[in-house]
């Protein structure tokens, strides 16, 4: 039988509790800290706190790869575990097999954190014996990152006999230990999700290997197992998964349940808004089953029932403004009264509850000047003959926005449908140079015209900070529930949008009506705020100012010492986020630096605002 949600029914028990007796009953499965502080964060510091990071022996990571005539599998997991590390704030080095060869980099370099090795051709790996004794005597973690059939580590990774390839791909993915990450390992991942190549595991594993992950289908795969070598361990993953960017946080954190361990987080969640207000229109679109037009439906419904989520979880929306739901690419771009003047009052009552007014466009179509047939036919949209056509719809849009909201000018962009262009991103910045930060797609392939970003500044204008949407709906599969745990889970975001108008649209209501999508969603926020009540509700703007504090302080964890742990973090702009993997939450106190915000005893987890430049956690005495 498989575990389900128990930290929940936990907390959920302890509520009745309170409620029926009237006392305060602590709860040891997780403890958070009070509300007041959440929602009102403090994001930087009147004075930059700085440290010397010691030379020294700390918490790092070597990715050891396959370089000569290596499969792009091999080049794709490198680049996407490189940069969950680098969301993590865990410093690495990256090396071919032949450099390790040449240079015999010493081993116990890496005897806090772990040896990632990544190549299905693994015979030219150099150096067997002092990766084993890394393993055995100097009590690191060894991983392997990617299925290797002739591998002359098998043995060491309890692979017993020669495996071969699955004839059919396995597919799915249930998790056999469920505590690794909360919400992440919990859910089940379909076969559309996963799909692997991977070994047979013929005859078998070593009975020692304890399996954390196997395929969800007839064949029940092992994807994922950890065995006990000497004084430390060794990880395997059977799959060909590390490279897609929504494993990154299972990477992460499988790594760190083996091994212990501290990584950073940010810390936040943002609920955007897009098509804000929505054609809003007063008629009855087709699929408008609410008993009302479209347009009282938003003002009487909609917009009253998000306030309310918003007001009974603290989160704060990041909503696109679109002007005009016109096609029109040649100017004169005029604007008229279409029904929407008194959502424009509801937005800026908006931006007056904490939440944020972003640009989505002057009219819904992408800024760009060409589309492929398949994008055309996608899409519909009519491309921009110009970058000057592009400029003067911005810049009207700039003037309405002047004259219609009244509010300080956006300093967040959406892109329509999250297609866009780099002329369209130059045009932008023209018209708005107050732009800090567009919001489209967290790393999807980039396929049929999509705008892919990572949470990182634009690489075409530096002072532009992607703050992309990790996820999308009212009612979410757990294959889209796993993408946004893993984002939690790596980088600590929660970045989700939904559409005013997708109760009236059957390819995304999923055949539900308006009472049963707001049900659903607020179950999401207060699912997300109850396991992860540390993510502070941020605009996409203060999450992009966030970011580049974030990115610009290096992070340096040391548990050699046993009992205790220090972070140094420099320099350090504002409070920081740390989540912590130990044994027992509980036995730990902050000895100095910072302060224990969250512990969840199930998952043997906390987490620690550091707000000086060095922090120290220690088991209390």
């Amino acid at each position: 039988m498989r575990k389900r949600k128990l930290p929940l029914f936990r907390i959920a028990l302890y509520t009745v509790l309170l409620a029926v007796v009237a006392v305060t009953v602590p709860p040891r499965v997780q403890e958070w800290v009070a509300d007041d502080r959440r929602w009102e964060p403090q994001l930087s510091f009147d004075t930059v706190k700085r440290t010397e990071i010691p030379d020294a022996p700390h918490q790092r990571y070597l990715l050891l790869y396959q370089g000569h005539a290596a499969i792009p599998e091999v080049f794709a997991t490198v680049d996407n575990l490189s940069m969950a590390l680098r969301y993590a704030k865990l410093p690495f080095d990256v090396m071919t097999f032949a450099e390790y060869k040449s240079l015999n980099t010493p081993l116990d370099r890496y005897q806090q954190g772990a040896v990632v090795i990544i190549g299905e051709r693994q015979n030219d790996l150099p150096h067997l014996d002092l990766l084993q004794k890394y393993v055995t005597e100097q009590g690191g973690l060894l991983i392997n990152a990617l299925r290797s059939p002739r591998s002359p580590l098998n043995a060491f990774f309890g692979i017993q006999g020669t495996p071969n390839f699955a004839e059919e791909a396995p597919s799915g993915l249930h998790w056999m230990k469920p505590n690794i990450y909360p919400g992440m390992s919990e859910v089940l991942l379909s076969s559309d999700k996963l799909r692997s190549s991977s070994l047979t595991l013929q005859p078998a594993l070593t009975e020692e290997a304890d399996i954390w992950a196997e395929s969800d289908d007839e064949w029940a795969i092992p994807y994922i197992w950890k065995i006990e070598r000497g004084a430390g361990q060794v990880l395997y993953w059977n799959t060909t998964a590390l490279q897609e960017p929504p494993m990154r946080g299972a990477f992460i954190q499988t790594m760190l349940k083996a091994h212990g361990g501290a990584k950073a987080t940010v810390g936040a969640q943002v609920w955007f808004i897009d098509d804000f207000p929505s054609p809003a229109y007063n008629q009855v679109s087709p699929g408008n089953a609410t008993g009302m037009t479209d347009y009282m439906f938003r003002l009487k419904r909609w917009d009253p029932d998000m306030q309310e989520i918003a007001r009974k979880y603290g989160i704060r929306y990041s909503a696109g403004v679109i002007f005009m739901y016109n096609d029109q690419v040649t100017g004169p771009f005029d604007y008229y009264e279409n029904g929407q003047e008194t959502l424009f009052d509801l937005e800026v009552q908006l931006v007056n509850n904490g939440s944020e007014l972003g640009l989505h466009g002057y009219n819904h179509l992408s800024l760009r000047k060409s589309y492929t047939d398949y994008e055309q036919q996608l899409y519909g949209y009519k491309p921009w003959p110009s970058e000057q056509e592009m400029l003067g719809a911005l810049l009207t849009a700039r003037k309405l926005w002047q004259q219609e909201i009244q509010a300080p000018l956006p300093t967040m962009y959406i892109p329509p449908s999250n297609v866009l262009s780099r002329e369209g991103k130059a045009q932008l910045v023209k018209a708005f140079p107050e732009l800090k930060t567009i919001s489209a797609l967290y790393a999807t392939p980039g396929k049929e015209g999509e705008f892919s970003q990572e949470f990182m500044a634009d690489p075409d204008f530096p002072q532009i900070m992607g703050t992309p949407r990790v996820t999308y709906g009212y009612s979410l599969s757990d294959d889209e529930k796993f993408d946004l745990y893993s984002a939690v889970a790596n980088l600590g975001i929660v970045s989700h949008f939904n559409h005013p108008d997708d109760v009236f649209h059957d390819d995304r209501n999923q055949g539900k009506t308006w009472v049963d999508l707001r049900d659903d969603f607020t179950k999401l926020v207060g699912e997300v705020n109850s396991r992860f009540q540390w993510l502070q509700p941020l605009t996409a703007t203060e999450l992009s100012d966030k970011l580049r504090m974030y990115h610009a302080t290096q992070v340096q964890f040391d548990h050699s010492q046993p009992g205790r742990l220090t972070a140094y973090l420099s320099p350090l702009q504002g409070p920081m986020m740390l989540e912590v993997h130990v044994e027992d939450p509980f036995a730990w106190k902050v000895a100095a630096g910072g302060e224990i915000v969250a512990r969840n005893e199930e998952y043997g987890l906390l987490w620690v605002e550091a707000t000086d430049a060095k922090m120290v956690l220690e088991v209390a005495k």
